[in-house]
């Protein structure tokens, strides 16, 4: 299971200490949420808050998730750094904004909103995050309908990544793996974990990789 730690609701003046606990207690990737304030509401980091951040606490993965009308214009920062960016299928023109992630090196994924129905999806080779909450909505509680959407990309067996976005702990991890989740994003239950370490290896535990799994 591939887990990504989003400092979203963690205080500025914590996250890189939130951050560097985390990454000692075993963390490998963080998740930084970019937002407009049109498609998701004000919060999350730009890419050079984040990329002040990292020079802080290296050794991390990145990715992506640009929850804005607009990626195109933002795109080439972020794939300076990120090896995985998202963007939300519900914008305008979510294919020109997969592309560019691609030319830029990076792995393009679709960010899909709850109530977006799964039919107008087409298949393809891109990764696909499934938003559990509401997006820009932060420490919002897991929407149980997650579950049966990410039973149902797996079952298309062509994306390599299916994700889930939002609420995540430990109550949702077994049943995440079981449907098929191979990424796990998580902010205020990792991050406000007594012991972080045990958190992701509970998670390990719970829902194991397959053995052809690597990160990104």
């Amino acid at each position: 299971m591939r887990i990504s730690g989003s400092l979203w609701l963690v205080p500025p003046a914590q996250q890189a200490e939130a951050l560097a606990t985390a990454a000692a207690a075993g963390l490998t990737g963080v998740h930084w949420d970019a937002t407009d304030g049109e498609f998701a509401t004000v919060g999350g980091f730009s890419s050079d808050a984040a990329t002040a951040l990292l020079e802080r606490v290296s050794g991390l993965y990145s990715e992506a998730h640009l929850m804005v009308n607009e990626p195109l214009s933002h795109i080439d920062r972020w794939a300076e750094f990120c090896s995985t960016i998202a963007v939300p299928f519900e914008i305008t023109d979510p294919w020109s904004s997969l592309r560019r992630i691609e030319e830029r090196g990076a792995r393009p994924a679709l960010a899909v909103s709850l109530e977006t129905p799964l039919e107008r999806i087409p298949s393809g080779s891109f990764d696909v995050l499934v938003m559990a909450i509401t997006p820009g909505q932060a420490g919002a509680p897991f929407d149980d309908r997650a579950v049966d959407r990410v039973s149902t990309l797996r079952a298309r067996g062509c994306h390599e990544w299916v994700g889930v976005d939002g609420g995540v702990g430990p109550d949702q991890f077994r049943v995440l793996g079981l449907a098929g989740a191979n990424w796990i994003v998580s902010g205020s239950s990792l991050f406000g974990a007594d012991d972080v370490g045990a958190w992701l290896a509970q998670c390990q535990r719970s829902c194991p990789p397959p053995e052809s799994e690597s990160a990104p």
